[in-house]
């Protein structure tokens, strides 16, 4: 029997594919054991590209422009960059108000400028380990905006 995931020889009577951790599903009749949700061997092959989607959102649609998964992991770091840019504009522009009350209040701006970019860190972060999980799930809050379909 081998892994629906990576492609490794699994014994029978496991419960957990020694190559990478997945679990493995029982064996029907005579069918090999299977896992759960099986992964497409292009989107395995690919899980760098769709990990650095996040910070080059393009990237996913030039190197494997015919992967479902690709599309998505794009879409999502394009939302995320869209959402970075306006709120920095939005930023901006608030904080040019603020310091024009007085500049006294920089310790104000300054603090939601680093709260927004942590954000958007965290944001990134959480895209990045979902996939290299090779799952698709969408980002929090921002997540179910589709661009790229």
């Amino acid at each position: 029997m081998h892994c629906n995931n990576c492609g490794q020889e699994i014994t029978t009577n496991v419960k957990f594919c020694d190559g990478c951790g997945s679990p493995v599903a029982p064996a029907q009749g005579n069918q090999a054991a299977t896992h759960a949700a099986p992964v497409a061997k292009d989107d395995r092959d690919n899980k760098a590209v769709f990990i650095l989607s996040y910070i080059l959102f393009f990237l996913p649609l030039i190197s494997c422009p015919e992967s479902k998964v690709g599309r998505f992991h794009a879409n999502q770091g394009l939302v995320l960059l869209i959402a970075s840019v306006a709120g920095h504009i939005v930023l901006s522009i608030f904080n040019s108000i603020i310091l024009a009350i007085s500049w006294r209040l920089w310790a104000i701006t300054s603090l939601l400028s680093w709260a927004w970019i942590i954000a958007i860190g965290a944001l990134a972060i959480i895209g990045m380990i979902n996939a290299n999980k090779g799952e698709q799930k969408p980002l929090p809050i921002i997540g179910g905006i589709t661009i790229l379909k």
